[in-house]
């Protein structure tokens, strides 16, 4: 696919650091130095990264995990930034393995997603950080079996994990990625996936579960790869770009993702 349109989208609409993750993502160019000290200079000293992004905010889990997502897409997963994320995520982890927000956060304006007690909060952030965790190769680590065993308890009959509908497809990545030994969990995640049917997703849904689920090692061949791919390009506009569950404000990092899906699976043209 002739990707122009949508570079040329992410160039005039992005920020620097969206531009940078673009850069890095499909011609893997470096990201210039003041745009990651940028970057590094928004991390907390507890090694978290403030709510909303805004410093001087207290550390949220969920920023946390959103700014692994973006040093993955600079190249810096492997990096003292990381590291110290990392870190943060590892010393605030539930005795039952799970991850919640701390209480204080709520002094925020907080998304619906984020409420600090909630399950299907813990749920969301616990199976992001697991999903996290395997990427960078805890896998093995006693963080990562425990928060597979809080997880398993909450996936039902239907192959569903509760909650929202991400939980599913970043849980069932990180079980893909945890063994064989849970290929049943897998199996049952991406069932409860199929089960959906695409025209209920929004194309930024789509994307970010091919993201997770094709990092974790889902092949091309599998129906909901092939359902999803054909699914997303009948889904980009004209302008090049696709469109956002959280609003046309996030259209940017929607057709980022998309982009990068289609890199990952070898649709895009040279």
């Amino acid at each position: 696919m002739d990707i122009t349109k949508s570079i040329v989208f992410v160039e005039e609409r992005g920020s620097d650091l969206e531009k940078a993750r673009i850069g890095q993502i499909l011609c893997g160019q470096k990201p210039e130095a003041d745009i990651l000290q940028c970057f590094a200079a928004l991390q907390n000293e507890d090694g978290g990264f403030p709510y909303d992004m805004v410093q001087g905010n207290l550390s949220a889990v969920d920023n946390v995990l959103v700014a692994l997502w973006w040093m993955d897409e600079l190249g810096i997963l492997k990096s003292p930034i990381a590291d110290k994320a990392v870190g943060y995520l590892l010393a605030v982890q539930r005795e039952d393995g799970s991850w919640d927000e701390d209480p204080s956060i709520a002094q925020y304006d907080l998304p619906p997603w984020i409420s600090p007690g909630d399950l299907q909060t813990r749920l969301y952030l616990s199976s992001y950080a697991a999903y996290w965790l395997a990427v960078i190769g805890y896998g093995t680590q006693p963080a990562f079996q425990k928060v597979l065993e809080f997880l398993r308890k909450h996936q039902d009959e239907t192959g569903r994990f509760r909650g929202y509908l991400h939980t599913t497809w970043i849980a069932t990545s990180a079980f893909l990625m945890a063994g064989p030994q849970y290929s049943e969990v897998v199996e049952k995640g991406l069932q409860a996936l199929m089960n959906k049917p695409l025209a209920e997703w929004e194309a930024s849904q789509i994307a970010w579960a091919l993201d997770c689920l094709g990092k974790a090692g889902l092949q091309e061949n599998h129906p909901f790869t092939q359902k999803c791919l054909v699914e997303l390009l009948n889904r980009r506009r004209p302008d090049g770009s696709w469109s956002s569950e959280d609003g046309e404000t996030f259209a940017v990092v929607a057709t980022i993702e998309a982009l990068k899906v289609f890199k990952l699976y070898g649709r895009l043209r040279a």
